[in-house]
């Protein structure tokens, strides 16, 4: 059995321009800049950013507990944002007709295509609406780009996660 082993030299100009494409390429993230709210009786409505936050802020605190290395700790985020339910009065939701209101589904959609939904009720006749927040601000601060300018979530939720979406872009009121 014969081997054949060869060497190969490379110089360090070659072995650095390697490395670079070995590393993974950045992606640039789509952020709506602007959140439609659509199904209502007078047609869609657009919302910049100063104009959603001119509808009033409402502020919420969520406690989570984050571990690392073995101990865990509490951390208080401190959110600012638009109760969703307000968002719909101000885009129209009063003007469609009262018994179709109450059987409608809204449904809020994120760049990525991610949706999360509500019924009338639970946003109009129950605790929870009041905890369902369109978020501009964490902690005092703009969001961070992985939430976008428009994040959403239900801080009432047992299991937040899945109604937690990331760069908002439209709100859809769907009418059964």
């Amino acid at each position: 059995m014969i081997r054949f082993i060869a060497r190969i030299t490379l110089k360090p100009q070659v072995l650095l321009a390697l490395a670079l494409l070995a590393l993974p390429m950045s992606v640039p993230v789509v952020m709506a800049q602007n959140l439609t709210v659509n199904g209502m009786a007078g047609g869609s409505k657009i919302y910049s950013l100063p104009e959603l936050e001119a509808l009033g802020l409402t502020e919420a605190t969520e406690g989570r507990e984050v571990s690392t290395g073995g101990r865990t700790q509490r951390l208080d985020v401190r959110y600012s944002g638009v109760l969703l339910a307000r968002l719909l009065g101000d885009a129209g939701i009063e003007a469609i007709d009262r018994y179709k209101v109450r059987a409608s589904t809204v449904i809020a959609t994120a760049v990525d295509g991610y949706r999360a939904s509500f019924s009338w009720g639970e946003l109009f006749n129950s605790p929870a609406g009041a905890s369902i927040l369109v978020i501009t601000r964490e902690n005092g601060e703009r969001l961070p780009s992985r939430e976008g300018v428009f994040s959403l979530r239900s801080l009432s939720d047992q299991r937040p996660g899945p109604r937690h979406v990331r760069q908002v872009s439209e709100i859809n009121v769907l009418l059964n």
